[in-house]
């Protein structure tokens, strides 16, 4: 096995996930320009809300509608689908002139992280060796991180050319307006790099290109008998007319429901461990607890910094420790750090309609709130995608990694959604407790739900998985 060429297309395919995280970022720096009057749109919470939640509505459908793309075009092309319609977002948002405008082509960006989100899992799964396939499925989790990373770094990088995210900058754009355009730039590189990736052998199997799919699984899976694996993907795959569609992986008459269902349950739930309302609102969180502006933009990038180390951690460990044992101990440690977030936050007093912290009780929300993301990295954040990658049969792979994907932009389009308003009529901290209790939650769903996936091979993946 040409073990650095499986690595490198992998790290193609994962290059969806950094701009997933790039473009999932990237608005927390924007946040209160395009609230405000004078250089936004003029935003109340609930319109803000919507604003934020646009690109989730885009990813939720991408990610229905991208695994029956996968399974018609193959995968190679649904990704320069995705890498165009981040572009084509890039520049949109930028030049928006209104709140409908702005939410349009962020919907049109979510279009491309949902479609990202679902083909990047599913070709480094069906691309991979079973022993690697922990790690290598983990370089997704990785590159969102990155991603997020160089969005905050990018943020603080034009919010600090003039002293303020509303600065007059080039081409007459203020430094928000720049902060969403630089994102063209990775776009256009993943459609290029893109071009380079050998398709997915599954799909061609289910094209019946065979010779094609001999070459790519001795050179990068290292099968010694690839005629047997073959045959092996032609039994798996049987009759693909009757199952793929969406409406007949669903239906309770076929016997692959369960693990559809699995799958859903773990995206949807992943989100209410509130890992999004860090990232999202991030910059204006901390600016609301006492962190001066130019430091509420710079904490995000030590929160993602910590966030690439710990995913890392959590490739390392994946394959030893194994994906619902990870999940387990992720639940409980994020659970107990909101808690502890959400208690600190009731020590706070209000001046002026703002929460005000002691400069020891900020730093200690701050440090608290990063356990909570060291939990979440180097657990849920890796192991989740992983799962989805290997829990769904070869038939229906990509159709059930859509409709748990779009379950999970779902679930992320309510917790962003109601965020705002859970903040202003309940406070910051009921809103960390009740993320709280989600996380804690998330361990029995996992514990009578979940099985663990790993180190079995794709074609040994079926609906007969039995409760852990």
């Amino acid at each position: 096995m040409n073990k650095n060429a499986v690595i490198y297309i992998s790290m193609i395919a994962a290059l969806g996930g950094f701009l997933f995280g790039f473009d999932t970022a990237v608005i927390s720096g924007t946040v209160e320009s395009i609230r405000s009057l004078e250089f936004g749109f003029g935003l109340t919470s609930g319109e803000l809300g919507f604003a934020v939640a646009s690109v989730l509505i885009g990813s939720a459908i991408g990610a229905w509608y991208a695994g029956v793309a996968a399974m018609k075009f193959g995968r190679v092309k649904v990704m320069l689908i995705a890498s165009t319609l981040f572009s084509i977002s890039a520049v949109g948002s930028a030049l928006a002139v209104n709140l409908w405008d702005f939410s349009f082509w962020r919907w049109v960006g979510g279009l491309g992280v949902g479609i990202a989100a679902v083909i990047a899992p599913a070709y480094i799964a069906e691309v991979s060796p079973a022993h690697l396939r922990g790690r290598l499925g983990s370089l997704q989790q990785l590159a969102i991180a990155i991603g997020l990373l160089v969005s905050f770094i990018s943020n603080y990088f034009f919010a600090n050319i003039e002293n303020s995210p509303n600065a007059d900058l080039w081409g007459g754009l203020l430094a928000w307006r720049w902060m969403l355009l630089v994102e063209v730039f990775p776009a256009v590189l993943y459609g290029v790099m893109a071009l380079k990736l050998p398709e997915s052998p599954r799909y061609l199997v289910s094209k019946n290109k065979l010779e094609e799919a001999k070459k790519i699984l001795i050179k990068y899976a290292n099968e010694p008998e690839p005629e047997l694996k073959i045959k092996q993907i032609q039994n798996s795959l049987g009759n693909l007319e009757e199952i793929v569609s969406i409406k007949n992986v669903l239906a309770k008459k076929t016997l692959f429901a369960p693990v559809v269902w699995m799958g859903i349950s773990l995206a949807f739930v992943a989100q209410f461990t509130g890992i999004n309302i860090i990232l999202y609102y991030a910059s204006s969180l901390w600016s609301a607890v006492g962190f001066s502006q130019g430091l509420s933009f710079a904490v995000p990038i030590g929160t993602t910094t910590i966030g690439v180390l710990m995913t890392v951690v959590g490739m390392l460990y994946i394959d030893k420790i194994g994906r619902r044992k990870l999940l387990l101990i992720g639940s409980i440690g994020m659970g107990i750090s909101l808690w502890i977030t959400g208690f600190i936050f009731m020590k706070a007093n209000q001046v002026e309609g703002n929460l005000v912290l002691s400069p020891e009780l900020s730093w200690s929300a701050l440090i608290s709130a990063h356990i909570f993301y060291i939990f979440f990295c180097c657990t849920w954040g890796p192991a989740v995608w992983v799962v989805l990658g290997e829990i769904f049969p070869n038939k229906i792979r990509t159709t059930g990694l859509g409709i748990a994907t779009c379950a999970n932009w779902i679930g992320n389009v309510i917790v962003t959604w109601t965020f705002p308003p859970m903040l202003q009529f309940l406070g910051l901290a009921p809103t960390y407790l009740f993320y709280g209790v989600c996380c804690i939650g998330s361990y029995f769903m996992v514990k009578h739900f979940i099985p663990e996936t790993g180190n079995k091979a794709l074609e040994e993946m079926s609906y007969s998985f039995e409760k852990p």
